[in-house]
């Protein structure tokens, strides 16, 4: 029996037990609803212009036993609907029926965990499936690597999810994904591929520390390894590398005036070791595409109590494939507007504008996107 299919079997078998012994447990419920209203406006590679609108709608529901206690169950379900939808599809499976997400009308199991705390430490540890963010503490809130689910969509790590404490006030996150020979549960980009790969498995290391540094309030840096999945000559070839990927955030805050109100700052750069060639990823000329990515983000929260203001920038190069907010060969602007309006219930508004860095082999102009929407979150 292979590891994947042992650790699979095992991890299953352990929930089914776990789930007999707290059967008569007191459990907590929750979730979220999120709801929407989005247009878009397109300008094509080929010249050709569009645009769309539509309502959209996520809905989670949460169980878990009582957190006071050492080992905890934490189960549930998502679904993402919109008003254009073609049908609707539960499933239960490992990967997502695309590389970014998944569609209109479709519902999942999204958590089914078994998680350990020690007391003393504030050590956990999760097997099982989870969802994994790491964005930076901005309005817009967008990560480079490993945001599983964002907006309307669904997203998942299946694996094994350690975090503990290291000193001075770091914490250490390692996370170990198995993912299926069709796909995975967030974020893997082409030429990315675990079909013919030995391991479909990949690691993803990072130490984090919130705790104030003078003016700096959030310092990251992480790690992601894949091994032998990067179709580098692309996905009709055999030959496969390693991908390889870092990242640091970087975040600080100051005061504005006496009334609460507080700017923020904040950036993160990343770097892809071994990147697809530049043919494979339809660019012109030869060698490797590039591997960088960044992201600049300015925020004033609180200006008036409850509301907030974001706006970032990014750049993003054609070989950095693991970013669930940027596209692969993208610039990005986005201003979005937050307001608290409740302690359970969020409004925001958002604009944000895209543009292919280089123009594609046989394309008549880079692509264009620009869109926005109204949306609302009610936590239960």
């Amino acid at each position: 029996m292979s590891l994947t299919r042992a650790a699979t079997l095992a991890a299953t078998l352990g929930f089914a037990a776990c789930n007999v012994c707290l059967a008569n447990a007191d459990w907590d419920w929750g979730g979220d609803a999120r709801l929407g209203y989005l247009a878009n406006w397109n300008e094509q590679r080929t010249g050709q212009r569009d645009s769309s609108d539509n309502f959209q709608m996520r809905l989670r529901l949460r169980a878990a036993s009582p957190a006071d206690r050492a080992w905890q169950l934490n189960t549930g379900m998502a679904g993402s609907f919109a008003s254009d939808q073609d049908g609707f599809d539960f499933y239960l499976r490992r990967y997502r029926p695309t590389r970014t997400g998944v569609n209109a009308g479709d519902a999942t199991v999204d958590t089914f965990n078994l998680r350990y705390r020690h007391v003393d430490s504030g050590t956990t540890l999760r097997i099982g499936r989870f969802a994994t963010s790491f964005t930076l503490p901005i309005v817009p809130g967008k990560s480079l690597i490993r945001n599983d689910a964002s907006n309307f969509n669904i997203g998942w790590t299946d694996g094994v999810y350690l975090q503990t404490p290291l000193s001075e006030g770091w914490r250490l996150h390692l996370v170990g994904q198995l993912n299926s020979r069709r796909g995975t549960g967030n974020t893997a980009r082409a030429p990315l591929d675990f079909g013919e790969t030995r391991f479909r498995s990949s690691l993803f290391a990072g130490v984090e520390s919130s705790q104030p540094w003078g003016p700096v309030t959030t310092r990251m840096l992480s790690l992601l390894w894949i091994p032998d999945a990067l179709a580098v000559d692309g996905l009709g070839t055999p030959k496969r590398d390693d991908y390889l990927g870092i990242s640091a955030k970087l975040a600080a805050t100051w005061p504005v005036g006496d009334t609460g109100a507080r700017l923020l700052a904040a950036g993160e750069v990343a770097y892809a070791f071994n990147t697809p060639s530049r043919e494979t990823q339809l660019l012109p000329g030869s060698g490797s595409a590039g591997g960088n990515a960044w992201q600049a983000s300015l925020n004033l929260y609180d200006w008036q109590p409850g509301h907030s203001l974001g706006a970032v920038l990014g750049r993003v190069d054609s070989g950095w494939l693991v970013s669930n907010d940027y596209r692969e060969n993208d610039y990005l602007a986005e201003l979005r507007y937050r307001w608290q309006a409740r302690p359970d219930t969020v409004v925001e508004v958002r604009y944000r504008w895209r543009r292919e860095i280089e123009k594609l082999i046989d394309a008549d102009q880079r692509r264009k996107n620009q869109d926005a929407y109204l949306r609302l979150t009610y936590r239960f």
